[in-house]
């Protein structure tokens, strides 16, 4: 999508089939690329669909050939489907232990800082992150509450947002706003909804023309109701004062996830703006096939190597890929 001179191309999403939210930024003056990731996850108990592993590898040599052609890679936290692990497992990741210095080598790099407002797990993830590609990477800067200029595009970080509600055991993540003469577009993505009343804020204060935010884990069964409606609520409010705001992520893992938005999408109507997913900002046909793979496994039979692999144990998993050949 062009927007003034702001270049949006969403690369990966759950309506585009994997779990993530990459996105590249293109302005006159720098070639950005947010969240460079994307994964699988076990779901209704059982192993990804094969559509799924061959959408993931997909994916993930378009996110590495755009990768070698940006100025700038961005990190809003260390979950696998944001940022690329750096070891060997074929299960839900794809990755390798030599593609995270292939990534990174001779690019900028803007992270979340992995050493204050971060959460155990994601601290000894962006530890071993830092570790790996110090030595091939230009630099790299902790970016949280920072603002960066290339020429006449202002690239702005949030502070440490939470990731879903306030005190959220899974830490806090960067927001970060794009601007170039008078166009805004902000990438938002794991505040679930937003569920915090000062993410809200922080996001209207922005003035975005474009969001792309993060849905809240409707799926999940431990997800309570009361922040299932703030998360609704907040995406109305957004809704009905940003001309376009695209939501994917957590939402579309779940089968109903336009019954549950439609307030929204009816709110934005009414004020004249647009509620778009990933795939739809992408001129694509949305793809939810996480939120499909019961249906899938019925309609679409694995074949009995594929279904041998999903019985391997994980270990035999991670070592050796899904043999998906028959799909190519």
């Amino acid at each position: 999508m062009k927007f003034g001179e702001i270049e949006i191309n969403p690369l990966a999403a759950e309506s585009l089939g994997t779990r993530s939210l990459c996105t590249h930024v293109r302005t006159p003056d720098v070639s950005l690329l947010l969240d460079p990731s994307a994964a699988l996850a076990k779901r209704y108990n059982l192993e990804p669909h094969p559509f799924e592993y061959l959408a993931l590898r997909n994916t993930l040599e378009e996110i590495l050939t755009i990768a070698e052609d940006s100025d700038v890679l961005s990190i809003s936290h260390y979950h696998y489907d944001h940022v690329r692990p750096g070891f060997e497992n074929h299960l839900y990741n794809l990755s390798t232990m030599n593609e995270r210095h292939r990534m990174f080598t001779d690019k900028v790099v803007l992270a979340k800082d992995n050493r204050e407002n971060i959460n155990p797990s994601q601290r000894r993830r962006g530890f071993y992150f830092e570790k790996d590609v110090k030595d091939v990477a230009t630099r790299i800067e902790w970016a949280d509450d920072r603002s960066y200029r290339f020429n006449e595009t202002r690239v702005t970080y949030s502070p440490p947002l939470p990731h879903g509600p306030a005190l959220s055991q899974l830490g806090f993540v960067l927001a970060t706003l794009v601007e170039h003469a008078d166009r805004r577009f902000m990438f938002a993505p794991d505040i679930q909804g937003p569920l915090v009343q000062s993410t809200l804020q922080y996001i209207l204060q922005a003035v975005p023309d474009i969001l792309i935010v993060g849905g809240p884990p409707i799926y999940l069964s431990n997800f309570k109701k009361e922040d299932e409606k703030t998360a609704q609520n907040s995406l109305v409010v957004l809704a009905s004062t940003i001309p376009t705001l695209v939501v994917d992520h957590h939402l579309l893992r779940e089968r109903k996830w336009k019954d549950w938005i439609s307030p929204v999408v009816k709110t934005a109507k009414n004020a004249g703006n647009k509620v778009l997913t990933m795939a739809e900002l992408a001129g694509k046909q949305i793809m939810t096939l996480e939120a499909s793979r019961e249906e899938l496994y019925r309609t679409h039979p694995p074949s009995v190597e594929f279904l041998n692999w999903t019985h391997a144990t994980d270990e035999f998993k991670i070592r050796h890929p899904a043999p998906i050949n028959d799909l190519e």
